[in-house]
């Protein structure tokens, strides 16, 4: 069996002394880790919570797994929230991804004048594929938090309720430095869609008291651009 130690799974349903892997990771543990009777396997809930585990019996599809112990692992800080102009589909997932390993704590898209073709229309559809991603990403890096993920909303709605400061990315901005950042727990950053911010939203955010930063000498493509803030603003704190 590969040492378990490197591998996470994770469970909704969990009890004080016994967790169920549902038939996806039940499969993973089975036939990648070739885990059997009394073998050590992790498990967290998503929130933080890592359970220490021995595999006790399968029913069926499942794995009932008896918990031993548990740890609490802290959140890193600062408690990022992410809030990204929506770019299409697959670059949106790209962002979810890497965001989540990264250790983003809330990811909120956000609908805005250059966004293209409106596919979050069907946001409660496609809402358990993002999930899974996120899921997936969690467990690939260790840290046992799944990111709130918000539906998309118009920035007028939300630029008032997220948390503050708030950190622009724009290629005119101030290089981000670490002390801008050390004193902070919790905080915000804005990431344009595909087309950058349009002349009314751009007079909208100078009306807030806005960090503006630049993040790279070439211009990036949102995806990409939300992924080197969050790794730059998380980076501060190591």
């Amino acid at each position: 069996m590969r040492d378990t130690e490197h591998h996470l799974f994770y469970s909704r349903e969990i009890t004080e002394d016994r967790i169920i892997l549902d038939e996806s990771e039940t499969t993973h543990a089975i036939s990648v880790l070739r885990i059997k009777d009394n073998d050590p396997i992790q498990i967290t809930d998503g929130n933080g919570t890592v359970f220490q585990c021995e595999y006790s019996e399968r029913l069926k599809n499942t794995l009932s797994c008896k918990v031993i112990n548990k740890t609490i692992i802290t959140k890193v800080n600062p408690e990022l929230t992410l809030l990204i102009g929506i770019p299409d589909k697959e670059p949106f997932e790209t962002v979810i991804e890497q965001t989540t390993a990264l250790g983003v704590c809330r990811i909120i898209p956000v609908v805005m004048d250059h966004c293209r073709k409106p596919w979050w229309e069907s946001w409660d559809k496609i809402l358990p594929r993002f999930t899974s991603k996120m899921i997936v990403s969690m467990k690939q890096s260790l840290y046992p938090y799944i990111p709130v993920l918000d539906k998309p909303i118009y920035l007028t709605e939300i630029i008032d309720k997220c948390a503050k400061p708030i950190i622009i990315a724009d290629q005119q901005g101030k290089i981000l430095r670490d002390e801008m950042l050390t004193s902070q727990k919790k905080l915000s950053c804005l990431i344009g869609p595909p087309g950058g911010f349009s002349v009314e939203e751009k007079k909208t955010l100078e009306s807030y008291n806005m960090l503006t930063v630049k993040i790279s000498r070439q211009r990036l493509r949102t995806e990409l651009a939300a992924v080197v803030l969050c790794s730059r603003i998380m980076a501060s704190s190591l």
